[in-house]
């Protein structure tokens, strides 16, 4: 079944509930009131916005809470300020219930803002910010409930700071710092970010300021990041999943419950913490339809033993089929 946006679900449902499918995830959560958006575009569509909403079901049954996944989409008429809306190499963060994007920046910086407010499922362009920015190569996190902007410029330049309830600009302070980062999250009152050149970690705090802590160089490409109770996590193309040990100052591969490995051959392309567990979403291609592909589930619970962190996957599954031309964007919590 397909929708206008080319968008079909890979579960079977009536015409009543075309946009809305019901999945079974098997745990247990005392969390209630968050949701989970994955945003993603079509390579010749770039006029519209498209996510994947994950959020709680009324319905449950013993140890079985039920999860509803939506599809939904908004125009971006009168927004385009850039050719593409920010995209795999932006950051994005989100306050409350309204989700912040950087302006993709390209081919030249932006000052824009857009702003998805999820209740209502539109997209507004928000203040601007005082800095011409690069999008995929700024940092952005959110400390006190207020977003940091660190980098996007090719030279030193200021850190921003964004005050949601007064919609605000200002500048953090009078230091200026350089920085280069696709990745970031925040962790601890800090925004952690990954250098782009040699992918060493560095942390801003807005009173410490900039901190290169010194970590081991990466020598391969990163996918994506999160943080999970407390604990940075990323992806990487050839080891999988892995978590920072920030006393050692390294990464540290996630084993399976049964401590093996088995987790670092998998290769997740977004990726949050949902109700204090890791999800992660990839793309997969469809081997019963032609140019299709899937995007896929899976939710990995966490558990500390001793200096180790082992994950159990708990649920995997497609939640939904499209064309096979999507990259799959940002992947961000709310509250509802």
């Amino acid at each position: 079944m397909r929708s206008e946006e080319g968008f079909s679900f890979a579960t079977s449902i009536s015409k009543a509930a075309r946009r809305r499918v019901i999945l079974s995830f098997e745990f247990i959560s005392e969390f209630l009131f968050h949701s989970l958006y994955l945003f993603y575009h079509f390579h010749q569509d770039s006029k519209r916005c498209h996510w994947i909403t994950l959020r709680r079901g009324e319905k449950m049954i013993t140890s079985t809470h039920d999860y509803q996944v939506e599809q939904r989409s908004c125009s971006l008429a009168g927004l385009l300020t850039s050719p593409h809306f920010p995209t795999f190499y932006s950051s994005g963060v989100s306050v409350g219930s309204e989700i912040y994007f950087p302006d993709h920046g390209w081919p030249f910086p932006s000052t824009k803002v857009r702003v998805l407010d999820t209740r209502s499922g539109t997209i507004r362009m928000g203040p601007s910010m005082k800095v011409a920015r690069w999008a995929h190569k700024e940092a952005m996190g959110v400390v006190d409930g207020k977003i940091y902007v660190i980098g996007g410029t090719y030279g030193k330049n200021q850190v921003e700071v964004f005050d949601p309830e007064t919609q605000t600009w200002e500048f953090a302070g009078e230091e200026k710092v350089q920085c280069n980062s696709r990745f970031s999250a925040s962790l601890e009152d800090k925004v952690y970010m990954v250098d782009l050149e040699h992918g060493r970690i560095s942390a801003y705090s807005p009173r410490e300021g900039i901190n290169n802590v010194a970590t081991e160089r990466l020598i391969e490409h990163m996918n994506c990041m999160c943080v999970v109770e407390n604990v940075i996590y990323a992806c990487f193309k050839r080891s999988g999943l892995m978590w920072f040990d920030t006393k050692l100052k390294v990464w540290r591969r996630l084993i399976d419950s049964g401590g093996k490995a088995t987790l670092c051959s998998f290769n997740a392309g977004k990726m949050a913490e949902y109700e204090g567990k890791l999800a992660v979403f990839w793309t997969q291609i469809n081997t019963n339809f032609v140019e299709k592909v899937d995007i896929r589930c899976r939710i990995i619970a966490l558990d500390r033993v001793g200096e180790e962190i082992r994950g159990k996957i708990e649920s995997s599954g497609s939640v939904a089929t499209c064309s096979y031309s999507i990259t799959l964007s940002h992947c961000l919590v709310v509250s509802d």
